[in-house]
């Protein structure tokens, strides 16, 4: 059986952007979506409170194989890349969309820098993924409005993921006007 996880991206809900239209559209006897939700609130939103989540698909219910397609959003990107990594799983595609690393706003108090860099990976270790993966894409809006392009790039690069580029995309969630995200399905 095909299955797909989605992992959402920071203060994000599995409930929101073209995450349930995406699962109406791939649903179906041979195939099944999940969507985690993860903890928000700010004393669980770090890679280890994620991990413990996705340990219950991975480990738990053996649902993450060479039949998987993970996709990640945003933080939920560097998550998924990350988890792969540790757990070295080995999957058959990793879609990355509006995805970084390393990536520290320009306000040091700024709430995404003091929990994203728990999702981080080094950049000594990134290109492992390569290891566990079959094909890696990386999506991102021209125009993102929360993660400048040098660094969505640069994860492209360093993973040399195939990169596909949205005019006018912005973050590639609700806020831009994406319920739906077919260019998403072409991938699949």
């Amino acid at each position: 059986m095909k299955n797909y996880f989605i992992i959402h991206g920071f203060k994000g809900s599995n409930i929101e952007n073209w995450f349930p239209w995406f699962k109406e559209k791939v649903d179906s006897q041979d195939c099944l979506c999940i969507i985690p939700q993860f903890p928000i609130d700010d004393k669980h939103h770090v890679y280890s409170e994620w991990e413990k989540i996705l340990d219950v698909y991975h480990k738990d219910f053996h649902l993450m194989d060479e039949n998987t397609v993970m996709i990640g959003h945003s933080t939920g990107s560097i998550c998924a890349l990350k988890y792969i990594l540790e757990n070295r799983i080995k999957i058959k595609k990793l879609i990355l969309v509006s995805g970084f690393n390393n990536y520290l706003a320009p306000d040091e108090k700024d709430l995404h820098n003091q929990l994203n860099p728990s999702y981080y990976v080094d950049d000594d270790k990134i290109s492992k993924i390569k290891d566990y993966v079959k094909e890696i894409v990386c999506i991102y809006g021209d125009n993102d409005p929360y993660i400048p392009q040098d660094v969505l790039k640069k994860l492209a690069k360093s993973i040399d993921a195939k990169e596909i580029i949205i005019h006018d995309g912005g973050h590639l969630n609700e806020e831009a006007g994406y319920k739906t995200f077919p260019e998403i399905l072409k991938e699949i």
